[in-house]
């Protein structure tokens, strides 16, 4: 133990003088001039350098134009002035007159003779339509067919249109649409007429009066 003791103590005095001698060293160098020479090569190897200003170039900003704004549109309705009416007033001397209004005399009715009444005429149409007594196909045969027709083979359709007395019998014979012959025509209007009998119609007043009948006949070869 004393022995470590001991070599320590050895060591640090060792490293004290190694300490002193450096730094006797060192002033020794200061003095004799050779820290300069040591400082002028250490200079030497590292050579300041130059540098040069470069020109920089500046752009000039431009500002940008002023852009007015648009006007708002005024949406505020307008309002005519009202002008001024000058009112005159009255002349205090002018007077209001009443109109006296002529009462209206009235007209007293002129005594007259006043027209009769008429009676009402009594309706011209038959109340009730004459109307055939017994079948109307009894009326025409086929015995009354024209024998020129036979022959020539004529057929065809015949209207007529029968006036009819108070009596009930045939006054009249119209035909309304022809079968194309006229005596097929001629043997309708006379077979009718000669052998058709009709209830006679009736008037408003409820007695007999004229009437018509509407019928055909077709004429067919037997």
């Amino acid at each position: 133990m004393a022995y470590a003791i001991e070599n320590t103590r050895r060591r640090q005095t060792q490293t004290i003088i190694a300490v002193g001698l450096l730094h006797g060293v060192a002033i020794w160098a200061i003095a004799s001039g050779f820290a300069n020479r040591m400082v002028t090569i250490l200079t030497d190897r590292l050579p300041a350098k130059q540098w040069e200003d470069e020109e920089v170039k500046v752009t000039p900003v431009v500002p940008p134009p002023d852009v007015k704004p648009s006007p708002k549109p005024d949406n505020r309705s307008l309002v005519a002035p009202r002008p001024d009416i000058a009112i005159t007033p009255a002349d205090p001397s002018s007077t209001v007159r009443d109109i006296e209004l002529t009462p209206i005399t009235p007209v007293e009715p002129v005594p007259g003779i006043l027209p009769e009444p008429r009676p009402s005429p009594s309706p011209s149409f038959a109340v009730r339509t004459a109307s055939p007594k017994g079948s109307p196909g009894s009326w025409v045969s086929d015995r009354d067919y024209p024998s020129a027709a036979i022959r020539e083979e004529r057929e065809g359709l015949t209207r007529f249109r029968l006036s009819i007395g108070v009596d009930g019998r045939v006054t009249g014979c119209e035909i309304t649409g022809s079968s194309g012959s006229p005596d097929l025509d001629a043997a309708t209007c006379m077979k009718v007429s000669a052998r058709a009998r009709f209830v006679p119609a009736l008037g408003g007043d409820g007695m007999p009066t004229v009437g018509s009948y509407s019928g055909s006949v077709r004429w067919v070869l037997p």
